[in-house]
């Protein structure tokens, strides 16, 4: 699936960038959109291609803003750096970037939990009503309030 040529442009991020973008930067940009877009659609839990086709709404533009704020973290970090440090004179200043900078991460999970299909939860607190677990006793005794 082709991402729609408006979807996302360079001049999107550049208007949202903090300065002015270098013609290398500009560039790269371009291939950090398509980039972002594939990698995406290449997720299946997300089922985007599918649901694209199907028109569901607002997701088009959830998923214009993803790509958006993945580049513009890109641009912020290209070295994908979780922690630098540098030395002026006898100070060493270090510095530890947010964990949404980690390399080859493009999207972080709140991102793509925005992204997931309706009603797609995690499995973490599901209670499972198919288990197959032997009915209760028809009176226990235990809790006589309960009537079985």
């Amino acid at each position: 699936m082709e991402m729609p040529t408006d979807l996302v442009t360079v001049e999107d991020v550049k208007e949202r960038f903090y300065r002015a973008l270098t013609p290398d930067e500009e560039r790269i940009t371009r291939a950090w959109i398509e980039d972002a877009w594939d990698d995406l659609l290449d997720r299946p839990g997300l089922a985007l291609a599918a649901r694209l086709e199907a028109g569901e709404v607002g997701l088009l533009a959830r998923v214009g803003r993803t790509i958006r704020a993945a580049v513009l973290r890109r641009l912020q970090n290209p070295q994908g750096r979780r922690q630098f440090s540098y030395t002026v004179d006898d100070a060493t200043v270090s510095e530890t970037l947010a964990s949404e900078t980690l390399a080859g991460a493009w999207f972080t999970d709140e991102e793509l939990d925005r992204l997931a299909p309706p009603g797609a939860a995690s499995d973490a607190f599901t209670i499972r009503t198919d288990a197959h677990l032997p009915d209760p006793p028809a009176h226990s005794g235990v809790f006589p309030w309960i009537s079985l």
